[in-house]
C-alpha cells in the first residue's frame, strides 16, 4: 500500500542511514534521484558521503500534489523540497518553467535537460495510403492530458476521423469510447513499440489548463516511432520540435486539434513529418545522450575525456568512500597516478591529465574524475 506523509516524514532517518550504508558499499562517486514528495534522504546521504548530488526534477510536486490530488504536511513537503534543491551540486529540469521553480528554491546549478526515448525500441510506423491512417494516444489517462479535447475534435471530425486507438486507462475513458477508440486498458511499456508501430499519428493534446511544465514522454516516443505527431503548445514541446516535426496546436483547443488531424489525411505530409521526427530524436533526444551529460556533470571520466580530447583509462588503487580515491590514468603520451578528492570536479581533474595526452607522463598529482 502506499505510505502516508506522516509515514514517510517519520523514516526518513533510517532512509538515510540504509542509503547511505549501500552507497558507501558500492563505492558511489555520486548520487543521482528523481525527487520525490516529503524526503530529502538521498540530499543527508549524498552530503554525509562527500559525493555529488544530482536531482532530476520532473514536477514541483507539492503545488502539483495540492492541485490533482491532496497534500498533506505541505510546510514539510515544501521545506524538504526547497532543502534538497537548494543543496544539489546539479538540478537537472526537464523544462525551461521547471528550471525557473528550482532557481526560485534556491538551485545554484541548473541545467535544462528533457525526456528522452529509446530509439533502438521503436521502428518507424508504416504509413498508409488509400486507407484511413490510425491515430493514437499513448499513456495513463489524467486529467491534464484532453481525453474531452479528443472526444470533441473528433466529433467535429465525424466520418472522415481516423481510427483512434488509446493505449492505456483512466480519466476519460468512457469518453473516448463513446467517440469510437478502441482503448486498450494498460499495457506493459514493452508493448508499447509494436502498438505505435501500427500508427501513424500520436497525439498530446492536453487539456487547456494543463500545466506550463510538462515535457511529455510520450512525444519523444511518436517521434522515434515516426509518426506525424500533433501535441499541445507546450513550452517544453516547443523547445524540442519545429513545423518540420510535427504540428502544434493550443492546449485544449478541439477545433484547433481535428484541423490539425485533418491536415494529416495527405499521407506524404504524414511521411515528412514522421521521418523529420525521427532524424531530431535520433540526433539529439536519446537516453544516451542524457546519460553521458549527467556524466559529465557528476564529474565521470567521460567528461575528463571530453576535455582532455583523448580517451583516458583509469584503474582505482586505493579508495576511502567520501573522502579520496587513488587511481592509475593512462593516456596516449604515458601514465601517472591521480588522486580524485571528494570535492573537485571535472574541469579540476582535465587541466592535470590533460598532460597524458600531450607531454611525458608526470608525477602524482591531485586532481577528480
Amino acid at each position: 500500500k502506499r505510505s502516508t506523509a506522516d509515514e514517510r516524514l517519520a523514516a526518513e532517518p533510517a532512509r538515510a542511514g540504509w542509503l547511505r550504508e549501500r552507497l558507501a558499499g558500492f563505492g558511489a562517486d555520486a548520487l543521482y534521484e528523481r525527487l520525490g514528495l516529503h524526503s530529502a534522504a538521498g540530499a543527508a546521504a549524498a552530503r554525509a558521503l562527500g559525493i555529488p548530488h544530482l536531482v532530476e526534477l520532473n514536477a514541483p510536486l507539492p503545488e502539483e500534489a495540492a492541485r490533482y490530488r491532496r497534500l498533506h504536511r505541505a510546510a514539510d513537503a515544501e521545506r524538504l523540497e526547497r532543502a534538497v534543491l537548494s543543496g544539489a551540486d546539479v538540478v537537472f529540469a526537464v523544462s525551461e518553467p521547471l528550471a525557473a521553480c528550482a532557481t526560485a528554491r534556491g538551485a545554484r546549478h541548473v541545467e535544462v535537460l528533457p525526456n528522452a526515448v529509446a530509439l533502438e525500441r521503436f521502428a518507424p510506423a508504416r504509413q498508409r495510403t488509400g486507407s484511413r491512417p490510425t491515430a493514437v494516444f499513448t499513456g495513463t489517462l489524467r486529467p491534464w492530458h484532453g481525453a474531452e479535447t479528443i472526444a470533441e475534435a473528433w466529433a467535429l471530425l465525424g466520418r472522415d476521423a481516423p481510427e483512434l486507438l488509446v493505449v492505456g486507462d483512466g480519466h476519460g475513458r468512457e469518453l473516448l469510447e463513446a467517440a469510437g477508440a478502441r482503448v486498450t486498458g494498460a499495457v506493459p511499456h514493452a508493448q508499447v513499440p509494436a502498438l505505435l508501430a501500427g500508427a501513424q499519428i500520436g497525439l498530446a493534446p492536453y487539456a487547456r489548463a494543463a500545466p506550463d511544465y510538462f515535457s511529455p514522454l510520450k512525444l519523444f516516443e511518436y517521434l522515434a516511432a515516426g509518426l506525424a505527431t500533433v501535441a499541445a503548445d507546450l513550452p517544453a514541446v516547443r523547445a524540442i520540435v519545429s513545423e518540420r516535426e510535427a504540428l502544434l496546436v493550443p492546449r485544449g483547443d478541439a477545433g484547433a486539434l481535428a484541423e490539425a488531424v485533418a491536415a494529416l489525411g495527405d499521407a506524404e505530409r504524414r511521411e515528412r513529418l514522421g521521418a523529420a521526427g525521427r532524424a531530431l530524436v535520433a540526433a539529439q533526444h536519446t537516453w544516451d545522450r542524457r546519460a553521458r551529460r549527467i556524466l559529465e556533470c557528476a564529474g565521470g571520466v567521460d567528461a575528463v575525456e571530453r576535455i582532455v580530447g583523448a580517451p583516458v583509462r583509469l584503474e582505482r588503487l586505493k579508495h576511502k568512500p567520501g573522502r579520496r580515491e587513488t587511481l592509475r590514468a593512462a593516456g596516449p603520451s604515458g601514465r601517472a597516478i591521480v588522486k580524485r578528492y571528494a570535492s573537485d570536479r571535472a574541469p579540476v581533474v582535465a587541466r592535470r591529465v590533460a598532460a597524458l595526452a600531450a607531454g611525458p607522463a608526470e608525477p602524482a598529482v591531485p586532481a577528480v574524475l
